[in-house]
Parts: C-alpha cells; structure tokens; sequence
C-alpha cells in the first residue's frame, strides 16, 4: 500500500507528539480541513503542504521524500518476494 501526504504528515505529527488541534492552528487551518487531509478525504494543495511543514519543523520536500522513500521501499519489497 502506497503511503499518502495525508498519512505522512499524521505520522509525523504523532512522532513529535503534537495534537491535531495544535498543528492546525500553527499551520493557519483549520482542525477538520487538517483531519480530512490526514485521513485522506482531501488532497491539500502546495501552500497547505508548506505551511503544515513549518508547522513540524520540517522542510516541505521531506514530505515528498518520505511518501517516495517508502513507496519504492515497498515496490523492492515487491520484486524481491518474485
């Protein structure tokens, strides 16, 4: 399963252990539009992206990074169980 933005961000909400309620107010959104991003309801668009990044602390391109880190971790997995 291919990881999403959504879950990314979730992820890496949860791992600095900040409440949703608090990311979205450092991000200038609201909490359902943060909800509906990290259960993936709805894709949010660069400036949402950059502005959650901020918000943890990180640069917006890890988002990228992580969700292609992991899915072609998970495409090797794949080929290497042939």
């Amino acid at each position: 399963m291919e990881k999403s933005i959504g879950q990314v961000i979730k992820e890496e909400r949860r791992s600095k252990n900040i409440k949703q309620v608090d990311l979205a107010k450092k991000a200038g959104i609201s909490n359902t539009y943060l909800s509906d991003i990290e259960n993936e309801r709805t894709e949010p668009s660069i400036k949402t992206i950059r502005n959650i990044a901020r918000a943890l602390n990180i640069d917006w391109t890890q988002i990228f990074l992580l969700i292609n880190y992991v899915n072609s971790e998970q495409e090797y997995s794949k080929e290497t169980k042939k």
